[in-house]
């Protein structure tokens, strides 16, 4: 694992930054997923300013007593191209050097994600409720209950088979605006899947194109 210094850790994170605002940012992914019975499941995460830090692995300094103000901080300083090694610690743990590695790999439209599932809490490694990604990078989601959604709070570079139980593989996704009401762009499907013959939820039925 490569180990980075605080100017290479700047670089990283105020260009992921740039892409996490323009793909991410103010909007919500919806996962059409097949369980291991080919039942179609629904999954969403919605995405806000305030959780970039938290993926980054880095910390806020010692002098710093208000997490909350300093993650809004943080962020805009990355996105105004402003931020200084003063202003950001690294994890004592590590694992801030795990997170800068796979973290422009997952900032993506659709993550990159080919399976979600529910975090294994038997393997307590890390505090997350369900993680999306591949077996090479994942994210992972805890449910915000003010907000009654799922949010970011963590990324990893493991094999999300060896994270979660019961995963389910995602044959399609789309994003909108947080407060749209619909879905209308899709930004992955699948090899070989034919969305015309999946039998689309109730609340997401409109996304299924005419057979062909």
């Amino acid at each position: 694992m490569k180990k980075y210094i605080k100017t290479e850790a700047i670089a990283i994170v105020v260009k992921c930054a740039q892409i996490y605002k323009n793909e991410l940012d103010g909007k919500t992914l919806l996962f059409i997923c097949t369980d291991k019975h080919k039942n179609i499941v629904p999954v969403e995460f919605s995405f806000y300013g305030n959780n970039y830090m938290h993926l980054t692995g880095l910390k806020p300094p010692k002098r710093s007593k208000d997490a909350a103000l300093f993650a809004n901080d943080f962020y805009r300083k990355c996105l105004e191209h402003k931020l200084s090694a003063e202003d950001f610690d690294f994890s004592e743990d590590g694992t801030t050097q795990m997170k800068l590695e796979v973290l422009p790999t997952i900032i993506a439209k659709h993550l990159q994600a080919k399976m979600i599932g529910d975090y294994d809490s038997a393997k307590p490694r890390l505090y997350t409720e369900k993680i999306a990604g591949s077996t090479n990078a994942c994210m992972g989601f805890i449910f915000d209950e003010k907000l009654q959604q799922y949010v970011p709070n963590t990324v990893v570079k493991e094999d999300i088979r060896d994270l979660t139980c019961g995963t389910l593989r995602v044959i399609a996704a789309y994003r909108k605006a947080i407060h749209a009401t619909r879905y209308e762009e899709r930004t992955y499907i699948a090899k070989k899947i034919d969305l015309s013959t999946v039998d689309f939820p109730a609340d997401f039925a409109y996304l299924k194109p005419e057979a062909t």
